[in-house]
């Protein structure tokens, strides 16, 4: 039997499932909460099940690597803040001042790596960070998929899996981080989001509910009161005791949309007075370049980290270099890096220092010659990017669209909210049609995950 995104659970989730289940979820059905319906991505039927080694190593990686990614700084670049802004900040050096005086607490991060299952394990290709995550409300289908399937639903077969609700665990990490941060005594938390400029009133005050009926849960677990506010950043004004929205003291602000780059200098000043717990400080802007990871493995090489983490960087991160005129060591070898991305064309990945949705990445084994040289000339014009060693996905056998079960490529998103592993999420495309670019936004059916107790 070929491998399955079913693991070892293939013939359990036959035996007991229905012969004419559909490949995707309806997401318009009403079982649907109401933000996520009409999803605009599809949504696989089936879950990927996960081995309890493999979960172990998920969980192991996704809270690891963004603590190390805090020691930069420190240990990369002395805190030179010159050095710091040539490098992250064009040359800002106000702009690294702040970035540092935010980061320099070591708060804490929310994150979502970005990893390939390959036949040597996962591999790391990105990091996301701050309240602007993709898949972490997959968990907002878990019941469609559990009830399609007898062996999720049923009392006794359902103990052998487990589900991580990551939504909620990451408004448990929210709320731990503001009591940890702001050291508020007070009794109630609010919550402010920022409105998303380009969705309508409704849809906005859709979303406000959604997370003021999560914050409700957890604060009343907690033994506390509170709301969610919504409206633009500017309406935020710090005052000598708090930040406010209007009366309403502020307690965390989450920016949903990525592109939104506006951050407010009452926010950012109420960050720094540990007045406000707030996920996307300038603190994180430079942990989400992936040049990170080329340093990454440069300071495991030097054994920088402590006791195995030195191992585990340069297990997780495959090879990666900053793309410049410049002498590389690849394999044991040492040469010059353009050349050895123009003679190894299917081995290398050409990708953007930050780029989203799968946007200026550049897969050799799928570039043209043409096309490849043009990307390594427009790196070495742009010094935005980097190259790294290509990460195979394993094959695994899934439903495509048309319910036939064919070889798929899989992405991992995995998350971690400090020391908490908050679960993980796929995004699968057929080995047949895929242009290696694995992306919800490039066609990629998204799955959520089921881990095995044992």
């Amino acid at each position: 039997m070929k491998q399955t995104i079913l693991s070892d659970r293939y013939e359990a989730f036959m035996e007991q499932s229905n012969d004419t289940i559909k490949p995707l979820i309806n997401t318009d059905s009403e079982d649907i909460t109401a933000v996520f319906r009409n999803y605009k991505y599809p949504i696989s039927s089936y879950p990927v099940i996960l081995s309890k080694e493999n979960s172990q190593k998920l969980e192991e990686v996704s809270t690891l690597i963004p603590k190390l990614l805090q020691k930069i700084p420190k240990l990369y670049f002395q805190d030179d803040i010159k050095k710091i802004a040539d490098f992250y900040f064009n040359g800002d050096e106000m702009v690294a001042q702040y970035s540092m005086m935010c980061q320099e607490r070591e708060v804490p991060v929310s994150s979502r790596l970005d990893l390939t299952l390959t036949e040597t394990g996962f591999k790391v290709l990105e990091i996301n960070l701050g309240s602007s995550i993709g898949g972490i409300g997959l968990q907002n289908f878990e019941p469609s998929v559990r009830n399609t399937h007898n062996v999720l639903s049923n009392t006794t077969t359902r103990k052998q899996f487990t589900f991580h609700k990551s939504q909620n665990l990451y408004i448990q990490f929210i709320v731990a981080q503001i009591l940890a941060y702001t050291q508020t005594k007070s009794s109630k938390i609010n919550l402010f989001l920022v409105s998303d400029a380009g969705a309508g009133e409704s849809q906005n005050a859709t979303v406000k509910d959604f997370f003021n009926e999560l914050l409700q849960k957890e604060l009343q677990r907690i033994g506390k009161i509170g709301n969610v506010y919504m409206d633009a950043i500017t309406s935020l004004k710090m005052q000598s005791d708090g930040l406010y929205f209007k009366e309403n003291c502020i307690h965390s602000v989450l920016i949903l949309d990525f592109a939104q780059q506006n951050m407010s200098a009452d926010l950012v000043r109420s960050f720094i007075m540990n007045m406000v717990y707030f996920p996307d400080h300038l603190g994180t802007t430079f942990m989400r370049d992936k040049r990170n990871l080329t340093i990454l493995r440069k300071l495991a090489s030097e054994g920088k980290f402590e006791g195995t983490q030195n191992e585990l960087v340069l297990h997780y991160i495959p090879w990666t270099e900053v793309i410049e005129d410049i002498e590389v060591l690849y394999e044991g070898k040492t040469q010059n890096i353009i050349e050895l991305l123009k003679e190894n064309k299917d081995k290398f990945v050409i990708k953007i220092i930050d780029g989203l949705q799968g946007k200026d990445v550049f897969i050799g084994k799928f570039t043209s010659k043409t096309d490849w040289e043009n990307a390594i000339k427009e790196a070495l014009n742009d010094k935005k990017y980097i190259a790294q060693k290509f990460s195979d996905s394993l094959n695994l056998l899934a439903p495509n669209k048309e319910n036939a079960w064919t070889p798929h490529k899989l992405i991992w998103g995995s998350f971690g909210f400090g020391d908490t592993y908050g679960g993980s999420w796929v995004r699968m495309s057929e080995e047949k049609t895929t242009s290696g670019v694995i992306n919800a936004a490039t066609g990629a059916v998204e799955a959520i995950v089921y881990e095995c107790i044992s």
